[in-house]
């Protein structure tokens, strides 16, 4: 189209200087065919100026605008000494000016970091890694199968403001320390394979099985469409399918999750409370403690002083679209994390 708009300028520029001035039924001399090819060259050369010109000032624009457009920083993991992770952030090209060392703690870490094998997606690590200089974690890895994983490092800024960073990298097979504190791990069945899995699901109740013989149920919702919420509510059972008597808060809450798609598009850490992060929930609630205390408070209905803790938990959230998804669910009981894997489709929207 715009090839032919040209054309036609030209064309109607070069007859306007041609033939305007001849009277009807006069031949047009050479001097006026001279006048006319100069006029449509002269033409042609203006509006290829014209489209030129613009184009670059469309360009510079669309490249201004896209320079205001949200990216999330940059990681770049690296592995060193055999089992040490070295994670470096770098401005994603979005606002250079953010610090890379204003993070502050969220459920007590800085970080927050989900290691998932991939595409098997199963073996999944909830790691905390430790700053060590602006812009740079680093951590101790425990035992490691070797594989591709998918990292999404979960970190809060000084004003409130969340950041899931995500990275990938190759891992051979890594000796390295035992599970301390709050990490935690957990193994299930390929997700291409999931079929073990499914052999544990009734009509709307699905049971893992985990290797100290401890049960997790998810109550499924009754149907589950994409960009519907729905609450998901898992419970926990000692080997004797009864509550486990020493439950206990885990990082202040009943339990995290995180619902992960098998094409690894859609990330989400999910808490009781939703995707809030506690420090942001803390800044919007000043008569809570200061950020800068390593003691940050439980969550609002996460009670310590009665005798015992619920052995369920629920989480709020609507699938973004149609696909698979792995979800990882932790409880904690005692000192012990335990971690339900559990898989879903969910179908396009009618």
């Amino acid at each position: 189209m715009g090839i032919f708009l040209v054309l036609g300028m030209v064309g109607i520029i070069g007859a306007a200087a041609r033939e305007a001035q001849v009277p009807t039924g006069m031949p047009v001399s050479a001097a006026r065919r001279r006048r006319g090819y100069v006029a449509m060259t002269a033409t042609f050369v203006f509006l290829a100026l014209v489209i030129l010109l613009g184009d670059r000032w469309w360009k510079a624009d669309a490249a201004s605008y896209s320079g205001n457009i949200y990216k999330p920083l940059n990681m770049q993991p690296t592995l060193e000494h055999g089992n040490l992770l070295d994670l470096k952030i770098s401005h994603g090209g979005w606002l250079s000016q953010r610090q890379l060392d204003d993070f502050i703690p969220d459920h007590n870490h800085l970080m927050h970091l989900y290691m998932i094998r991939w595409p098997q997606m199963d073996f999944v690590f909830h790691l905390h890694p430790e700053p060590i200089g602006t812009g740079e974690f680093q951590l101790a890895l425990p035992d490691l199968p070797a594989g591709e994983y998918h990292l999404y490092a979960d970190v809060v800024h000084a004003d409130g403001f969340p950041e899931t960073l995500v990275a990938e990298t190759s891992l051979p097979l890594v000796s390295g320390r035992a599970l301390a504190g709050d990490d935690a791990e957990g193994q299930a069945n390929p997700v291409e394979n999931s079929a073990a899995l499914a052999a544990n699901r009734t009509l709307h109740e699905e049971r893992f099985k985990l290797s100290d013989g401890y049960t997790m149920v998810w109550s499924m919702p009754a149907a589950i469409a994409p960009q519907v919420p729905e609450t998901f509510s898992f419970e926990l059972l000692d080997p004797t399918g009864k509550p486990p008597s020493d439950m206990d808060l885990y990082m202040g809450m009943q339990g995290h999750a995180a619902f992960v798609k098998t094409d690894g598009t859609v990330f989400a850490h999910i808490h009781p409370t939703g995707t809030v992060a506690m420090a942001a929930y803390m800044m919007a609630n000043p008569a809570t403690p200061s950020l800068d205390s390593k003691q940050m408070p439980d969550m609002p209905g996460m009670d310590r002083t009665e005798t015992s803790l619920p052995n369920s938990v629920s989480f709020p959230y609507g699938f973004p679209n149609a696909g698979r998804y792995r979800i990882f669910v932790q409880m904690k009981h005692g000192d012990k994390v335990e971690t339900g894997i559990f898989d879903v489709d969910v179908p396009q929207a009618r």
